[in-house]
């Protein structure tokens, strides 16, 4: 979609016939070279085409036009049709026959809603919050809490302020333009081509995510500094500062009103306890990885070995194992057969107790070495989405990865967490927060009581 805007606003915006076939054709060398470099890359790195492995983008179409969602990534929606022995051509078949059925459902007012539920899912945040939380850096056995996990709620909302300002101003500017019929800046053209081709993309096709809105923000920006220029942005304010400073006092006052209101009305945000995992062990790649599931023979055991270095842990394995019969690859029948796990902390010499779902219960899992045992206990081969299988593709220098024994390929997909209660923001990080609010609200106050020395109307002295 960028490229298309970038395309088109060569077209319009370009000065001679020649610089805009210089400037095409430059774009075209450019996607072609990054085509093939990204496969030579593959080849470098191992990677190998998998007809099981491959999704259809029809995948996706179908998940953005969920009735039961906002348009946003949905587990059952996810892996509907992602069994293995099907192929790429059987999937896709398959998705389309969900998308008219879906799409039949739908009138033209509800797609609508539906469309604009996306957008709002979207663009609605401001921040992005979904895949950005309960991110840890470290070593395997020392994971620590990433910034966003920490300070996320704050970050979002001390966000808000400025994402509403940047939005309001972008609009603002392109309205005055189309409204003035005044020409418009290539790069002003090219950026407003491009969210609206983001979001004609996102919304009206694929799947929805709120971090997906990033590609809209350099454009938005780019709108937004020549929204600062024009707007002039100092006399407006000068403006106001003149009828402001007459009754700047009540202004303060009712100000600082709401301020206290604001502080009030959110404080429980200080007391209510929520629950919160710290995770110290945790497999990643798991949610993307789109493999298709492991097998696993009968009677066939699969061992991992890991350090758990912290008291009062909580297990969690995924369980969830299967067997296939079926006439045909298209009209396969699932028997779900769970795994048998056993867990032992050989420093302690204890048998850990896991449920049929693949939990601990809560606080057993102590400080040691323990040995993750995965058994089929059936006759028959089963299936199973708790193992990672990630072929050829060598994560061996990443210490965060823990394969089963002998088979470096396979890693289980495990997390060990201590659960603990606490507030979305302690009272200190709060109190700062409105502290900084109010210090603001008071010198804004000070400049436009003396607005004369620091805002003058005379615009050649700024």
């Amino acid at each position: 979609m960028i490229i298309i805007a970038l395309s088109i606003t060569i077209v319009l915006m370009g000065q001679t016939l020649r610089q805009k076939f210089v400037q095409i054709s430059i774009l075209i060398a450019t996607v072609i070279v990054v085509y093939f470099g990204s496969s030579v890359i593959q080849t470098a790195q191992r990677y190998e085409r998998n007809n099981q492995v491959v999704t259809p983008a029809t995948r996706y179409i179908n998940m953005g036009l969920n009735p039961n969602t906002s348009g946003q990534i949905d587990g059952n929606d996810a892996w509907l049709y992602e069994q293995p022995g099907r192929t790429p051509k059987e999937k896709n078949r398959l998705y389309l026959s969900s998308i008219k059925r879906r799409l039949l459902n739908y009138s033209v007012g509800s797609l609508s809603e539906h469309f604009l539920k996306k957008a709002t899912y979207m663009y609605g945040t401001g921040l992005t919050i979904q895949d950005f939380f309960y991110w840890y850096a470290g070593n395997k056995n020392n994971l620590e809490e990433s910034i966003l996990d920490r300070f996320g709620v704050i970050l979002v909302n001390g966000f808000q302020f400025f994402y509403i300002l940047l939005s309001v101003m972008t609009f603002v500017f392109l309205w005055r333009h189309l409204k003035n019929k005044r020409s418009i800046p290539p790069v002003v053209l090219f950026s407003v081509l491009g969210v609206l081709g983001v979001c004609a993309f996102q919304v009206g096709l694929w799947e929805v995510r709120d971090r997906y809105s990033l590609l809209a923000v350099p454009f938005a920006v780019f709108i937004f500094s020549y929204a600062l220029a024009e707007l002039d942005i100092v006399g407006w304010i000068s403006r106001f500062g003149s009828v402001l400073k007459q009754d700047v006092i009540r202004y303060f006052i009712i100000s600082t009103g709401l301020l206290v209101f604001g502080y009030l009305s959110n404080y429980s945000l200080t007391t209510q306890l929520v629950e919160k995992n710290n995770v110290s062990i945790h497999q990643p790649y798991a949610a993307y990885a789109g493999q298709s599931d492991v097998k696993i023979k009968a009677h066939d055991k699969l061992k991992i070995t890991f350090d758990v270095e912290t008291t009062g842990n909580t297990g969690i394995f995924y369980n969830s194992a299967y067997s296939i019969s079926s006439d045909s690859k298209s009209q396969q029948v699932k028997k779900y057969l769970p795994l048998q796990i056993s867990l032992m902390n050989t420093t302690l010499h204890k048998s850990i107790e896991v449920d049929s779902n693949g939990n601990t219960k809560a606080n057993t899992m102590q400080k040691g070495k323990y040995v993750l045992t995965l058994t089929n206990p059936t006759n028959q081969a089963i299936y199973t989405q708790g193992i990672i299988d990630i072929g050829k593709a060598d994560f061996s220098f990443n210490s965060l990865y823990r394969s089963i024994s002998g088979h470096p390929e396979l890693m289980p997909v495990m997390t060990v967490a201590r659960s603990s209660q606490n507030t979305l923001v302690s009272k200190k990080q709060y109190n700062a927060i409105f502290t900084l609010l109010f210090v603001i609200l008071c010198i804004i106050t000070y400049m436009f009581r003396k607005k004369d020395k620091i805002l003058p109307l005379n615009k050649s002295k700024v």
